[in-house]
């Protein structure tokens, strides 16, 4: 019998890695590590820290910085700045010296504009790169300290675990043997094990540690680091700026428009210069008449506007509503996102999980009595057992957690249940702690789901293992993992043992309780089944009502977890989310059916890595939909990085840090809610901006070329000029704009866009062609009747003209930003501000400064008429948007968000332990009911029509049906995309560097 529980027992050990002398060699010899006298390991002082810090440097790799002077003369380059230069050059040619200085002061003007703004954003770039800053665990003053990976030095000793990006050259000391990901350096896919034969003990920065948690000394940081060397040459190779995939679709739109630009200056140029003799009679002003046209097409300032605004967007995305983006084509993938898949543990809920002490579940007494000697305790309730077999199970969970993972959700749940215990129970169970001492502990991973440590009482060895029920109790349950450590629990003899642990786990969960199954046994002995801790993680108290926002903003979530079935659907009704949740299982055989049951369900529990991944892939290739993922662990990194909007929610891992498109710095789902409001404000500013100049650029191609085609009246290149300097000036406080989000996911295509700003720009031609028609009915002196002199084309003609031109240009951006009538969205200050004075100074240009000006009376009738023409225009993009953008569902309240936000406040008891489970449980369905019952007495007093008004809205929010791939729209914002300037936002240390240029 002995020799058969012995076979079934913890004697597997073919596992341990073979170089266990070089381990305590190195642990014993290391100096660096600064062992105390007493074996404790220290790490160094504050005081020695700070020499070595001034000695090496910070552990970074030094970015590759542009030069003031050059970003200040690369303003002077491109397409559109050399147009301007050649246009100084023929002007100067022509000795005119009146349009030279016009064109010359746009130009610097334009060039200093576009470098304050590009500083501007530069520095907003800047300090969203030092929020960005990685931490680790390390050893300083004898006790462990949350620092940033920046400020490590040669020497210290820092705590890497499962997800840890290694973030200097270092040397393993003790713990487990890790498994490391060496992909970013060598390009292998298999994962290295350290410390080994084969690969000794170094660990590069750069790598990944994909399982097993140890302590490490730091050998080399910063550019003295292998990475490090010689990284200037690939810094600056790197430094190429790419392009967003919106900016690519816009400037294929405004190529375009340059391209019939450059026609119609030909056609100018054949008709006035050919057919009218303009060659002949002024060779000069036929020449700069068509190039001012061409100038005035084009978009000079359009680039800058759009990284400008993209660059504070984030700034503000990451300083108002914590969240920050790693690469600036986020921004577009976020205001797309249709799905978001969402973690449970401590993004739905608080992470903060509490152990009910009265529902500790002993299972059975033998592996009490066996390994620990239940009869021997001298605790002071003898008479009851199963209190007795409550405390030494709680003591076993103690002594087999690492004090120093306080932070951790199952070890910092155990540390504080044994201090509640301590109080409720009394000071003898820390007098049974103290005859413990921990030797050895291997960390929890993914893979094995459970950790194991050895601990010491008067001299016997016993093996505590505490993780997955399955796993605790048969280790090759679910098939063989790679742990050291394999056994099948004695208790397991008995058929009916198992079934029972199952049916208490179940009932647990069913009831929201995560289980940790503890195990025993004495070191060389078979293992004993102790029993189950159960652990509530409660709900956010925000949950519920930011997943009831995301949802009206047309975001549907679902569900992804590894936890068990019941309690997903247990955490699904106390946060109001769809209970249709199913196993993880059913995601892994591909199909179509597979497919449909991916975007039909609710979510899904007791999911592998894979599966998450799987249920991304499914709904981006089979739907066409941008896809979020939230997530925190090494596990998550995959899905993260496969998703559109992959999301490292607040403490994840440096893996899933790197795989996501988006970090959030603040606990729990809201970041999320604010991040795609504010991405959606972003994309409207852009989308308004660039309509905005798309429509000015088609009405003075329009315009002005009908002017020459069919009247003969060409404007003077002066004007024409002078309206392109104001039309790019004054728009760029639109970066700041004061914006609205859209209700549902924006997907614009280039259709819709070039489609709005056609109608835009048309009935601002249309306008401004009957203003010209209806000169001589009053509107300008001194016109006489068109049928008796004419169409006019004289002087003072051609002043009345540029004004009205200008202004009603300059207006139109309050149409264009506009999601409803444009009386009803307020401007930012600044914008508004811009935009008046560009017109006043326009309108004093035109009364004082131009030849043969106008007078008081001719200026107000022009204002007059395009305040007239704004309102007909606008009711025109409003009659546009009710024919073309039926499905528009209008904009967010954010005021009402605001006032809720204010109401509610976060209660006291949100970060402490439950106390009163049923209290806790009860509180959250009450909140759901409450917010279902809000939701629909809102829906019964929205009224259709004003929305439409206001908005834009013509139907109600509303989940979106997708079709099939093959048959659905595609989204501009494809995933993976890279950004204008800066395509990464991280600092680079020599671990994020490895990372970035190795393209892994």
């Amino acid at each position: 019998a002995q020799a058969s529980l012995l076979a079934k027992s913890i004697v597997s050990r073919s596992r341990l890695p073979r170089t266990m002398a070089l381990q305590q060699k190195l642990v014993e010899s290391d100096t660096l590590g600064k062992m105390s006298a007493g074996g404790a390991r220290t790490g160094l002082t504050s005081e020695r820290a700070a020499e070595l810090l001034e000695e090496f440097g910070p552990n970074e790799i030094p970015a590759a910085v542009t030069p003031v002077w050059k970003m200040l003369l690369k303003q002077f380059t491109g397409t559109m700045p050399v147009m301007l230069e050649v246009s100084c050059v023929i002007s100067a040619l022509a000795k005119d010296w009146p349009d030279f200085g016009v064109i010359a002061a746009m130009l610097i003007v334009n060039a200093l504009l576009g470098f304050s703004e590009e500083m501007k954003a530069k520095k907003a770039l800047e300090e969203l790169t030092n929020q960005m800053e990685s931490t680790i665990t390390c050893l300083r003053d004898g006790s462990p300290q949350v620092i940033g990976v920046t400020q490590l030095v040669p020497g210290d000793v820092i705590h890497l675990r499962g997800g840890s990006l290694t973030p200097a050259d270092v040397t393993w000391l003790e713990g487990d043997v890790l498994s490391i990901d060496t992909a970013a350096l060598t390009g292998e896919p298999l994962p290295r094990k350290y410390p080994s034969d084969e690969y000794g003990t170094d660990i590069l920065s750069g790598t990944t540690v994909t399982q097993g948690e140890a302590y490490c000394v730091v050998r080399a940081t910063g550019v003295q680091t292998e990475i490090g060397q010689g990284q200037a040459d690939i810094l600056a190779d790197r430094a190429t700026a790419s392009v967003s995939v919106f900016e690519q679709k816009v400037m294929m739109v405004v190529n375009i428009l340059i391209a019939l630009a450059v026609v119609d200056t030909i056609m100018i140029i054949l008709v006035q210069g050919l057919y009218r003799n303009g060659f002949e009679t002024d060779e000069k002003k036929t020449l700069l008449t068509a190039l001012s046209i061409l100038i005035a097409a084009i978009p000079i300032a359009l680039p800058l506007v759009l990284n400008v605004t993209m660059a504070i967007g984030a700034y503000h995305m990451a300083t108002e509503h914590h969240a920050i983006v790693t690469r600036m084509s986020a921004l577009q993938d976020i205001a797309s996102m249709d799905v978001l898949c969402s973690d449970k543990t401590g993004t739905l809920t608080t992470a903060k999980m509490s152990i009910n002490l009265d529902l500790i579940w002993p299972a059975a007494k033998a592996g009490f009595e066996t390994v620990l000697g239940l009869s021997s305790w001298g605790f002071s309730n003898q008479g009851d057992t199963d209190a007795q077999m409550r405390k030494l199970l709680l003591l076993m969970a103690v002594v087999s957690a690492n004090a120093d993972k306080k932070d951790d959700a199952i070890d910092g749940a155990v540390l504080r249940a044994y201090d509640r215990a301590l109080e409720e129970w009394g000071s003898e169970l820390a007098q049974s702690k103290a005859a413990y001492k921990q030797l050895n502990l291997t960390g929890f991973n993914p893979e094995v789901k459970r950790t194991v440590a050895t601990v010491d009482r008067e001299g016997k060895k016993i093996i505590v293992a505490k993780g997955l029920a399955t796993k605790v109790l048969d280790t090759s349950a679910g098939g063989a993992d790679s742990g050291a450590l394999q056994w099948k629990c004695a208790d397991c003899d008995d058929p009916e043992f198992a079934k029972m642990v199952q049916k208490k786990d179940a009932e647990l969960s069913s009831l929201g309780y995560k289980t940790i199954a503890v195990a025993a046994g004495v070191e060389g002995g078979p293992m004993y089944f102790l029993g189950l801790l159960p652990m509530i993680d409660p709900p956010r108290f925000d949950t519920a009502l930011t997943i009831q926002r995301l949802v009206e903003a047309g975001v549907e979530v679902k569900m992804i977890t590894g936890d068990h079935l019941n309690i997903a659907k247990e955490t699904a009704r106390l946060v109001g989310m769809a209970t249709n949740i199913l196993p993880g299982e059913m995601t892994r055989e591909a199909s179509y059916t597979r497919d449909e049951i991916i975007r039909e369900a609710g979510g899904f529990a007791q999911v592998l890595p894979r599966d998450k991944r799987e249920c991304v892939l499914a709904l981006q290739r089979s739907y066409s939909l941008v896809v979020g993922m939230t997530g925190d662990g090494v596990n998550d990194a995959p899905a993260l990085s496969a998703a559109q909007c992959g999301i490292a929610v607040d403490d994840a891992t440096d893996a899933a840090k790197n795989a996501a498109a988006m970090i959030l710095t603040t606990e729990g789902l809201s970041a999320v809610f604010g991040a795609v409001v504010e991405s959606r404000k972003i994309f409207a500013r852009l989308f308004s901006y660039v309509s905005y100049r798309l429509a000015t650029t088609i009405q003075i191609l329009i315009f002005l070329s009908v002017l020459v085609y069919a009247f003969d009246c060409a404007l003077d290149p002066l004007y024409v000029i002078l309206l392109a300097l104001f039309n790019d000036i004054t728009m760029i406080p639109i970066a700041e704009d004061r914006q609205t989000a859209s209700a549902e996911p924006e997907h614009a295509g280039v259709a819709g866009l070039v489609g709005f700003s056609m109608a835009l720009g048309t009935m601002q031609s249309l306008s401004s062609l009957i203003f010209y028609l209806c000169m001589d009915q009053g509107l300008v002196k001194g016109i006489g009747s068109h049928q008796e002199y004419g169409y006019p084309n004289g002087v003072h003609a051609q002043n009345a003209i540029w004004l009205q031109v200008s202004i009603a240009a300059e207006f139109l951006i309050f149409s264009a930003r506009a999601p409803g009538l444009f009386f009803l969205s307020r401007p930012s200050t600044q914008l508004m501000i811009s935009t008046m004075l560009g017109n006043i100074i326009a309108t004093l240009l035109a009364m004082h400064v131009f030849e043969e000006p106008l007078d008081g009376q001719e200026a107000a009738t022009i204002w007059v008429f395009d305040i007239a023409a704004l309102f007909i225009v606008d009711i025109a993009k409003m009659l546009y948007k009710f024919i073309f953008n039926h499905n528009a569902a209008g904009i967010i309240d954010e005021e009402a968000i605001a006032l809720e936000d204010a109401q509610m406040g976060k209660p006291a008891e949100e970060d402490e332990p439950v106390v009163d489970f049923v209290k806790t449980v009860s509180k959250h369905r009450e909140s759901v009911r409450l917010l279902a019952t809000e939701v629909q007495r809102k829906s019964q007093r929205k009224s259709r029509a004003k929305s439409f008004i206001a908005a834009g809205c013509t139907n109600r929010p509303a989940q979106r049906s997708i079709k099939v791939a093959g048959g659905s729209k595609s989204a501009i914002f494809a995933g993976g995309s890279k950004s204008v300037k800066i395509d990464n936002l991280r600092k680079m240390t020599p671990g994020t560097f490895a990372r970035a240029t190795s393209g892994k």
